[in-house]
């Protein structure tokens, strides 16, 4: 019940800040540029754009939204509140998920993808915007202003973005799975162009558990470096 609780109080939080307004914009801009792409480039970039989508919104929307939270005293609040810093930490995951999924459904259904798998849309969006969004709560820890937290985000980026590239394929390149961004993005890329269940329910299963461990490192690290730092 909190952590429902806390879910939707976060939903409100973004909707009074103008996140919604924003994704609406973004959205919209994705598909004027999508529509005047080549049929050919199309069917390759708009699942490049449906998985950088949450990318992008859980690892810089967490950032602005922890900043804006300290500045307003909340995580001074939390150390006496019955929420748990888990709690918290999933009601942001569970809340800019919504808006990941929402905007990935609306590309791909106004783009008229021809064919498409929309469970594993769902669930590649799902565990894309979970990893992106807890490393961005990480990725806070020490940050006291906008311009930090974008400097620290990075490397990180760097990190799991550049290994992306392996998708292009080369001798080995099937080794590069290990990193959770290209398990998430042969996901998403299965989404549109298909993809055997075993290779995507091993792929699911992989980094399900790798967004558990995550969290319970995030978890630490949010205790220890944002909320007891303040």
């Amino acid at each position: 019940m909190r952590l429902l609780s806390a879910t939707w109080a976060d939903m409100r939080f973004q909707l009074k800040h103008g996140f919604y307004l924003v994704y609406v914009i973004i959205t919209i801009t994705y598909l004027i540029v999508l529509s005047f792409l080549p049929e050919n480039i199309f069917s390759v970039t708009l699942p490049l754009v449906v998985f950088s989508d949450p990318s992008v919104l859980g690892l810089f929307f967490i950032g602005g939204i922890i900043l804006l939270e300290k500045g307003q005293g909340v995580l001074m609040v939390l150390v006496v509140s019955p929420l748990r810093s888990q709690e918290y930490i999933l009601a942001k995951v569970i809340s800019l998920t919504i808006i990941s999924v929402l905007a990935a459904l609306a590309i791909t259904f106004f783009g008229q993808y021809p064919t498409v798998n929309w469970l594993l849309i769902i669930i590649s969006t799902i565990i894309t915007s979970a990893i992106f969004t807890l490393l961005g709560i990480i990725i806070n820890a020490g940050c006291n202003t906008v311009n930090q937290y974008m400097l620290k985000t990075i490397p990180y980026m760097l990190l799991f973005l550049l290994p992306c590239l392996s998708l292009v394929g080369f001798p080995y390149s099937w080794l590069f799975t290990i990193f959770p961004s290209v398990a998430a993005l042969k996901l998403m890329l299965g989404a549109y162009h298909g993809i055997y269940w075993v290779e995507a329910t091993a792929l699911t299963a992989y980094l399900l558990g790798f967004c558990y461990l995550l969290l319970r490192l995030t978890v630490k690290i949010f205790e220890k470096e944002i909320v007891f730092q303040d």
